[in-house]
C-alpha cells in the first residue's frame, strides 16, 4: 500500500477569515478550495517548484479539505479515490469526485463532483484517513466514465499495486445497467502492472491505438552486465522501446543529492550492453505527442512489414488531447 501524503490544510471555519484572506493576498498562504488554504511549501518537494507534484497536492488538500467541510455521509471516488490510494493518473483532476446519499442543492460548489450513492459496504475502504471507494471500484468506475488512456492509467498503477485483474471483472459484472461496461472491459483487459509512468502508459496505448501488436512491459533483456528492463518492447523483434522522461537528468531530480551526471553515465552503459545484446531500442518523449504517427513510425520500421500493413486504426480506442 502507497502511503499518501496530503498537506496540512488551514479552515477558514477554524481560523480568521480575514487573516487567512490577508495571508492568501501576499503569498504566505494559497487558496485550495472555498474555506481552505495551504502553506505553498507544502505542495512543493523539498521546496523545489514542480507543477504536476502540486497539482496533485492541491487536488488531495481539497479531498481533505472537503471531507471536514460536509456534513453528510460522503465517501471519495473515482480519479480522486485513485489519487487518495496512490495511484498514477494521466491529468489531475479538477474536480473533487465522491459519493453521497442525498441530493445536492442548486447552490453546491462548482469544484465537486457528486455521484449517487451505489456503494455496497465491501466497497468502502480508508485511504490517507478519508473515506474512499476501494481500490478495485475506484477502477472500474474510473474505466466507466473516464477516456480510455486516463482510465488504463489508473488500472495499470492499480494492478501494479497488487490489484488482481479478476475482482476488477468480478465487479464489472455485478454492476446493474450497461453504461460504459464495454469500454471498461477493454480498459481492464489492456491493463498491464509493468507500467511504470503515465507517460509509458501513453506510449502503449498509442501502439495499441495504432493497431500494432501489443508489446511487453518492462521486457527482459539479459546482456553481459546483467539483466536490463525496457519499458516497452517485442522480444521476438528485439525492438525495446524507453520513455525519456528529463527528471532523472535534473539535478536532485529523482531524489536528495541525486546526480545527473552518474545518471547519464550509468544509463549510457545500459543502452550499450543492450544495444551488444541485439536489442535495437528506440525512445520516445513527451514531444512525440505532437506527431504520434511520426513515433509509430519510428517503432514500426523494426517490425515486418506484413504486420504493419495489417495495422488498422482501433476505433475503440479515441484520440488523446494533449496533456
Amino acid at each position: 500500500m502507497v502511503q499518501v501524503e496530503i498537506p496540512a490544510v488551514a479552515l477558514a471555519l477554524e481560523q480568521s477569515r480575514n487573516k487567512l484572506s490577508a495571508a492568501a493576498r501576499t503569498g504566505v498562504v494559497l487558496r485550495v478550495r472555498r474555506g481552505a488554504y495551504c502553506a505553498p511549501g507544502d505542495l512543493r518537494v523539498d521546496g523545489r517548484p514542480s507543477p504536476p507534484r502540486e497539482e496533485r497536492m492541491k487536488a488531495l488538500a481539497r479531498a481533505a479539505a472537503l471531507h471536514v467541510q460536509l456534513r453528510a455521509e460522503h465517501v471519495f471516488s473515482h480519479s480522486t479515490a485513485a489519487l487518495l490510494h496512490g495511484c498514477l493518473v494521466w491529468a489531475t483532476p479538477k474536480k473533487t469526485h465522491l459519493y453521497q446519499r442525498y441530493r445536492p442543492s442548486g447552490h453546491a460548489a462548482d469544484d465537486v463532483a457528486r455521484h449517487s450513492w451505489t456503494l455496497a459496504p465491501e466497497e468502502v475502504d480508508v485511504a490517507a484517513g478519508l473515506p474512499v471507494t476501494s481500490l478495485a471500484r475506484t477502477v472500474v468506475d474510473c474505466a466507466r466514465t473516464m477516456h480510455p488512456l486516463e482510465a488504463l492509467v489508473i488500472a495499470d498503477s492499480a494492478l501494479a499495486l497488487g490489484l488482481d485483474r479478476a475482482v476488477l471483472t468480478e465487479i464489472l459484472d455485478a454492476r446493474a445497467g450497461h453504461r460504459g461496461k464495454q469500454r471498461a472491459r477493454l480498459v481492464i483487459e489492456l491493463a498491464e502492472s509493468g507500467s511504470q509512468s503515465a507517460w509509458e502508459t501513453w506510449v502503449r496505448y498509442e501502439l495499441l491505438r495504432a493497431g500494432l501488436p501489443r508489446p511487453t512491459t518492462q521486457l527482459p533483456v539479459r546482456t553481459d552486465l546483467g539483466t536490463f528492463h525496457t519499458d516497452l518492447g517485442y522480444e521476438r523483434w528485439a525492438l525495446g522501446i524507453e520513455f525519456d522522461g528529463r527528471v532523472k537528468y535534473r539535478p536532485d531530480g529523482v531524489r536528495p543529492g541525486h546526480d545527473p551526471a552518474r545518471e547519464y553515465m550509468a544509463e549510457k552503459n545500459r543502452a550499450d550492453a543492450i544495444r551488444r545484446a541485439g536489442i535495437t531500442v528506440e525512445r520516445a518523449s513527451a514531444a512525440d505527442k505532437s506527431d504520434v504517427a511520426a513515433m509509430i513510425a519510428r517503432f514500426a520500421r523494426h517490425l515486418p512489414p506484413e504486420i504493419v500493413a495489417a495495422a488498422r486504426n482501433d476505433p475503440r480506442l479515441p484520440p488523446v488531447w494533449r496533456r
